[in-house]
């Protein structure tokens, strides 16, 4: 992980970037434990079919059984941001973060929050942390022209 995350922070925008990003979350979505592995499986496929409270519950389940994960902690932060759980949400991320500081997914998610609560100044600073561990990323970027361009009013 180490050299990917070294790799990602030279790699120039377009397909080189992107295949390091690949091995990364290909990585962090590993897991030795057949259970955790379908659990996780059966929760992506209730998230594409946009049932979230399934999911919900299978990703809880996988934190249950491995609380180490921090991709299960990560992806029930989705589910309840996309479920407009944006506290719970952020609570999921940060355990997602104290396992895997790196994880510019779960920071560029947190930015995704703070704009949905209008906390322009934190989401500036989530969008801008992601883009120091991935300068690539697309999502951050646009988000943060966005952001410098709008004439936000005042924060909640």
């Amino acid at each position: 992980m180490p050299a990917l995350f070294k790799r990602l922070l030279t790699a120039p925008p377009g397909p080189y970037s992107i295949i390091i990003e690949s091995k990364i979350w290909t990585i962090w979505l590993e897991n030795s434990d057949p259970k955790i592995t379908e659990l996780m499986a059966r929760a992506s496929r209730a998230t594409q079919n946009k049932k979230y409270t399934k999911a919900f519950d299978y990703y809880t389940e996988v934190i249950r059984l491995s609380p180490n994960y921090a991709e299960g902690w990560n992806k029930r932060a989705l589910i309840n941001y996309l479920i407009g759980n944006y506290d719970k949400s952020l609570s999921d991320i940060n355990r997602t973060l104290s396992l895997e500081p790196r994880h510019f997914g779960a920071i560029s998610g947190q930015g995704m929050i703070y704009s949905a609560q209008k906390k322009w100044t934190l989401a500036k600073k989530a969008f801008e942390k992601a883009l120091i561990i991935h300068p690539n990323m697309q999502g951050p970027k646009l988000n943060l022209e966005i952001l410098n361009r709008q004439n936000l009013e005042e924060e909640i």
